[in-house]
């Protein structure tokens, strides 16, 4: 017996137009904050990592949006990369560093961390632990939240200033020699894109404005200083990262022999950060 396809009325097009705009609008939002995180989060294992750390952020926001998409079930909930999760990650990854870790071991603790907040997440929610955020005060939550944007401004001083390196926020303010004023120009255009943009314009979002403010800045500075065009030994450029077929085989395939080859001793040391980074996060999202 043959099927039968009923044709999409208008209401089903409209829903789609609207789908559509808003995954658009979302995709605007979400991709370029991942790519910042992602770049916070890995930059402190070195110069080289940040590349990687830009990929983590695409392939991160693309199956957020897939997973989140396909099996979501809650209408007032949304899925959006998570500036708390930044912040702690980096900071452990800032700590592990100065602590004489290796860029390839503390990016597994990181990974390790991840997991086990995943883990943590599902725990909580099988035993019901989400309805006890209605005994939390709103001013414990709005501190929170706060402190978190706090540590993330503290952690991006030294690189709006052009900082080179993982120098404490003290010696960086101490030592305005060390200042780029290119650096400067260019977050100071993409901080006033952002801020500003919205007042002119609704269709675009904000931080698609402050990206497009801080390139235009940053081709005209070029203009000027045509190192600054260069991809090498160019400390303003994230740089080169693997999007090729074979490229993101191998990394993966590398990624994957460090999983395997993990200690017991690493999954303790994961414990810990993983629980603190789950109940932020729990708490970011109740």
């Amino acid at each position: 017996m043959a099927g039968y396809v009923a044709p999409m009325d208008r209401k089903d097009r409209s829903s789609l137009a609207g789908d559509l705009w808003g995954g658009a609008a979302a995709m605007l939002v979400a991709v370029p904050s991942a790519i910042a995180f992602g770049v916070t989060i890995l930059t402190p294992l070195g110069g080289g990592f940040a590349g990687e750390g830009a990929l983590a952020g695409v392939l991160g926001a693309a199956a957020l949006g897939l997973v989140a998409g396909a099996l979501g079930g809650a209408p007032r909930l949304i899925s959006t990369p998570c500036a708390p999760a930044a912040a702690l990650l980096s900071a452990f990854a800032i700590n592990a560093m100065e602590s004489g870790g290796s860029p390839e071991s503390v990016l597994v603790m990181l990974m390790l961390i991840a997991l086990a907040c995943g883990l943590f997440q599902i725990a909580f929610g099988a035993v019901g632990l989400g309805r006890l955020i209605k005994y939390m005060p709103y001013p414990v939550v709005s501190g929170y939240m706060t402190g978190v944007g706090l540590i993330i401004l503290l952690s991006q001083i030294p690189k709006f200033l052009g900082v080179q390196g993982s120098a404490s926020l003290t010696h960086v303010l101490s030592a305005p020699s060390a200042w780029n004023v290119q650096a400067i120009v260019i977050g100071s255009a993409t901080v006033a894109a952002m801020a500003l943009g919205p007042r002119l314009t609704k269709a675009v979002p904000g931080p698609v404005l402050g990206i497009a403010g801080g390139v235009i800045a940053f081709l005209g500075l070029g203009l000027a200083d045509h190192g600054l065009l260069r991809l090498e030994r160019n400390p303003l450029i994230i740089g080169a990262f693997p999007v090729s077929p074979e490229a993101l085989a191998r990394l993966s395939m590398a990624r994957f022999n460090s999983m395997v080859n993990i200690d017991v001793a690493s999954l303790g040391v994961a414990f810990v950060p993983g629980l603190t980074l789950a109940v932020l996060l729990s708490i970011d999202t109740l």
